[in-house]
């Protein structure tokens, strides 16, 4: 790969590991990371937690300080937007007019949050994406009495707690029974749902806004679908993110499934790649192709196809992980279920110190732990081993899980 030019567009959670991974691995070819964002590359996580408490500055958030790209020879090219290019030409185009050539292709594109139709373009209803969109929502915070959160998953329950952890009222809405249900199923959803509740969140779910209530620019209150009417001084929409697949359908890249399909080694085609949320990935390991939009997993794809880059002929294997804090509870999962698979409970549930494996089959495809990380790094072990467990051993806090691991070869 030596002399070869290396673009990566996006500068998230897999263009900036896979940019400094290369050069670890010692690919000493011109590297350029293309980002729509101002911003250098940041820690995605600390934008909902701590950062939006303000208990970390923007130079903590960074990934790495501004002269390691010099240091590393990495060209970093901010607030460029790609609208299109040519795979035949081995060619970007920019909003700006430039051309780009590349000689292989790593999109990390993220995605972009969810607007509900409805609500108005007030100057105080919020998304959370950026590291800017963090700073004007900590800094609408401090005066704000009650804040209104639609959307009961991760960015939103993590954004709920910080701003608990502020003192603010928190009135989040979530449309489904429980919060992430489909997801981990009913009754985690309402242990989730039991944790806020009683940090003093007024979580109402099965619930909506029916009309929104402005005075000039500024949403004053919501009219719920319960009948209910509540004054707010601050709206965050937390209702997930639409992949960015827009450059990757001009490119005339395989997208289905919301995703660009990738193999084993995260290739889309000849010399280009995928990572991150828009990638679904052939896993080797789990045997079917998924699509998860966690920062971890977009770092972890990034190293990948760094390896695959450099001529590693192994697939990218990895579990899929990825961790929550929120309160004092640290949240774990792993693998990839959905909520319509077997739950097996193991552990302290009232305590909050217990994990729960998803089985299809008798194969244990992920487990999610509250305050229960070692039985997490276990599971993860189970999930490898594509063996089916019995279920009553899993549920039995005395039965030891290494055991239940099958022996190698």
């Amino acid at each position: 790969m030596s002399g070869k030019r290396i673009v990566i567009v996006g500068g998230g959670g897999t263009g900036d590991p896979a940019a400094f991974a290369l050069r670890k691995r010692g690919f000493d070819g011109e590297i350029v990371i293309i980002s729509a964002d101002p911003d250098r590359p940041y820690d995605r996580p600390y934008l909902s937690k701590e950062f939006l408490r303000g208990e970390v500055d923007e130079t903590k958030a960074f990934l790495h300080a501004e002269d390691d790209y010099a240091k590393q020879n990495i060209e970093l090219r901010l607030g460029e937007v790609v609208t299109g290019g040519s795979l035949a030409a081995r060619t970007l185009a920019l909003r700006s007019g430039d051309a780009v050539h590349f000689d292989v292709l790593v999109l990390g594109l993220g995605g972009t949050p969810r607007r509900l139709p409805d609500a108005p373009d007030a100057d105080n209803v919020h998304t959370l994406r950026s590291l800017r969109d963090s700073a004007v929502i900590r800094q609408a915070l401090g005066p704000a009495r009650r804040l209104l959160l639609i959307g009961a998953g991760f960015i939103g329950a993590e954004v709920a707690a910080s701003a608990r952890g502020l003192g603010k009222d928190v009135l989040m809405l979530e449309a489904s029974s429980v919060p992430l249900g489909r997801a981990l199923g009913e009754e985690v959803g309402q242990i989730y749902a039991s944790l806020h509740r009683s940090k003093g969140v007024d979580l109402r779910t099965g619930t909506t806004v029916q009309t929104w209530h402005s005075n000039l620019n500024h949403v004053s209150g919501v009219t719920l679908s319960d009948g209910s009417r509540e004054d707010v001084d601050l709206v965050v929409v937390a209702v997930g993110i639409e992949p960015n697949l827009d450059l990757p359908k001009s490119l005339g890249l395989p997208v289905e499934a919301g995703g660009v399909r990738v193999d084993a080694r995260l290739m889309a085609a000849d010399g280009v790649y995928a990572g991150g949320d828009i990638a679904l990935h052939a896993h080797p390991v789990l045997g079917r192709a998924i699509r998860v939009e966690h920062w971890e997993v977009a770092k972890g794809h990034g190293r990948g196809i760094a390896a695959a880059i450099v001529g590693d002929a192994a697939p990218y294997s990895k579990i899929p992980y990825f961790w929550s804090d929120q309160y004092d509870v640290g949240l774990e999962y792993r693998g990839h279920a959905s909520g319509d698979d077997r739950a097996v409970w193991r552990g302290d549930r009232e305590g909050l110190k217990f994990s729960v494996f998803y089985l299809r089959q008798g194969v244990v495809e992920a487990v999610l732990s509250m305050n229960d990380r070692k039985t997490n790094e276990q599971g993860g072990k189970l999930i490898e081993s594509r063996k089916p467990v019995d279920a009553s051993a899993l549920a039995d806090s005395g039965v030891d899980l290494a055991s239940l691991v099958p022996a190698a070869g």
